[in-house]
């Protein structure tokens, strides 16, 4: 039988088993039953003659047939997917840029989309990666740099620079100014737990021969101001945040730490998917953020 003469229906199932490692999920995602979708690619295997994948008791995974036939028929799902127009965008967001830098992009797109819903995924960069290579979400918009590979297929675009600064409240500067003077005084510190933003300051106090401590890990920025304001210790942050406080002066950025680490707020998406909506968020996202100061 001609590969083409076979039900839709059977790619499909087999699209969804194979994209998301199981019936289970698949089932979930592609709102059909399990047994339907076991059915359905029994019959797709029978018509081509060829075994499509390998069943353990908790789990499936692609035979070299199935492999090679993912590839065409993802092809094909994408090419589409693009041509239909999507009623929502998943976005998955680091949650300072989100609480710093998103407000203008959301507003500017609803009043040009305003029948496309924008739904937000806050989870750290290495969870919303795998959301991505799952299509579970469509983009992701996170800081750089990261410290791993991507596949050559993701596209990683670095839109903005972001400045970080280390700042302690103007009272708690008021009592430690004198000992900061010290080469021997011990910083304590509020410090980011993501791995990234971490490790790129704690290398930076190594090479500076900084000595601290860190008082408390934190994912928060708005905790973390609390934090700072109650005279917990000194706080690494992104400036923007907290601009408002150093401008009042119940802030004070220390300028002892020189050439600090700069972030840069990055959007990474699958350049083989061409969806006009999503392309259209992107671009608004891109020309707003580069507008904002800071």
């Amino acid at each position: 039988m001609n590969n083409f003469e076979i039900n839709l229906n059977l790619y499909r199932s087999f699209y969804y088993v194979a994209k998301y490692g199981g019936f289970t999920k698949a089932s979930k995602i592609a709102m059909i039953s399990q047994s339907a979708l076991s059915s359905n690619i029994k019959n797709l295997e029978e018509c081509l003659n060829k075994k499509l994948f390998d069943r353990k008791v908790s789990e499936v995974s692609l035979t070299k047939d199935g492999k090679e036939l993912f590839l065409k028929v993802e092809e094909v799902f994408n090419i589409l997917n693009s041509s239909i127009d999507k009623k929502e965008i998943n976005i998955g967001c680091v949650r300072f840029i989100a609480d710093n830098y998103l407000d203008t992009a959301i507003v500017e797109f609803k009043n040009q989309f305003p029948n496309i819903r924008l739904n937000f995924d806050f989870q750290n960069v290495t969870e919303l990666y795998q959301l991505l290579k799952k299509d579970e979400i469509d983009l992701i918009i996170s800081r750089y740099p990261l410290f791993y590979k991507f596949e050559q297929y993701i596209q990683v675009e670095k839109i903005k620079d972001v400045e970080n600064v280390f700042v302690c409240s103007a009272s708690f500067y008021e009592k430690e100014k004198e000992k900061m003077k010290s080469d021997n005084y011990i910083y304590p510190l509020i410090l980011p737990n993501s791995s990234e933003k971490r490790r790129n300051i704690e290398q930076y106090l190594i090479d500076m021969n900084i000595i601290y401590n860190v008082e408390v890990e934190i994912p928060n920025s708005n905790l973390l101001r609390k934090l700072i304001m109650n005279n917990i210790g000194i706080g690494y942050i992104n400036k923007k945040s907290v601009q408002q406080e150093i401008d009042s002066g119940i802030m004070v950025e220390l300028k002892n730490f020189k050439n600090l680490p700069i972030d840069n707020i990055s959007i990474i998406y699958n350049s083989k998917k061409n969806n006009k909506i999503v392309a259209s968020f992107i671009e608004i996202l891109k020309n707003t953020i580069r507008n904002i100061n800071n």
